[in-house]
């Protein structure tokens, strides 16, 4: 079950619009010139028998070639060239037409399987994935005894963008969030939307240390963005809580800690009246 989550996960965040099953689109469709090829050599063959029927003697010099072969039947046996390279080409055709329409419905099938599973608004992955993500990575970090840690981020000051601008206002400000988020992700961490501004970031063989690293990282892209991007005067930031995976807990109990974690600093700050930033509690 781990190993076939990680290919999932591996597909959809990495692989993206399936380069493989494109390429062997463009090596179908560069073929083409074999079958031109023997298009050329069916008219070819069909202009020598012309030839060859209508002037035999002024096209072979003779009336008979070496082989002893009349005209007529040296023409009888290039038309049957002819059709052979016309049944060849005509195969080539039905058999390309095949595979093509083969690799369009797998084409359609792995985009509609993405499009499940990847949030059209944020372009990350949605929470129907979460527990299959989580679960994998609970097996793997438990088997190799590596660190696993979580980051629960909230967008601060959401609400007003979404209330005052409205929601493609607000859609679009999530966009922005969730691209910043991934960029300081690798390629082997998980971003999932989590719920309306809440996104989880799964961050496998990290330990505390190194989600605070990915932490800041989030923090620093989020301020220069809120700096060139602010919507009047609501400034934009998110809180996180970070989590370190406790062998023997399921990804339900993993998620509520860093979701505790999360809201906790939240409030801290709100009781303190300071301004929300990133932060761990």
């Amino acid at each position: 079950m781990a190993e076939h989550a990680d290919q999932r996960v591996s597909f959809i965040e990495q692989v993206g619009p399936q380069p493989r099953l494109l390429a062997e689109l463009r090596r179908l469709e560069s073929r083409d010139f074999e079958i031109w090829l023997l298009v050329a050599f069916a008219i070819g063959v069909f202009l020598l028998g012309i030839l060859s029927f209508f002037f035999p003697r002024n096209f072979w010099l003779v009336p008979t070639v070496d082989i002893k072969l009349s005209p007529q039947v040296l023409f009888a046996i290039m038309m049957f060239g002819l059709l052979v390279a016309l049944f060849a080409a005509r195969r080539e055709l039905e058999l390309k037409k095949l595979r093509l329409a083969n690799l369009e419905s797998m084409l359609t099938a792995r985009n509609s399987q993405s499009s499940g599973l990847i949030d059209t608004v944020t372009n990350v992955l949605n929470r129907a994935f979460l527990h299959e993500i989580l679960q994998g990575e609970i097996q793997r970090s438990e088997r190799n005894n590596r660190p696993l840690t979580l980051v629960m981020c909230d967008v601060d000051g959401f609400k007003q963008v979404n209330d005052r601008y409205g929601h493609l206002t607000g859609d679009f400000v999530l966009a922005q969030i969730a691209g910043i988020i991934k960029s300081c992700a690798r390629g082997s961490d998980h971003v999932i939307r989590y719920g309306g501004d809440e996104f989880l970031v799964v961050l496998p063989e990290t330990d505390e240390a190194g989600a605070e690293t990915v932490r800041e990282r989030i923090q620093q892209k989020l301020q220069e963005w809120d700096r060139n991007n602010r919507f009047g005067d609501t400034p934009i930031s998110v809180s996180a809580g970070i989590y370190l995976h406790v062998a023997g807990q399921t990804p339900e109990k993993d998620v509520a800690e860093a979701d505790i974690r999360m809201y906790a600093l939240k409030l801290e700050r709100h009781r303190q009246g300071l301004p929300r930033r990133t932060g761990t509690q």
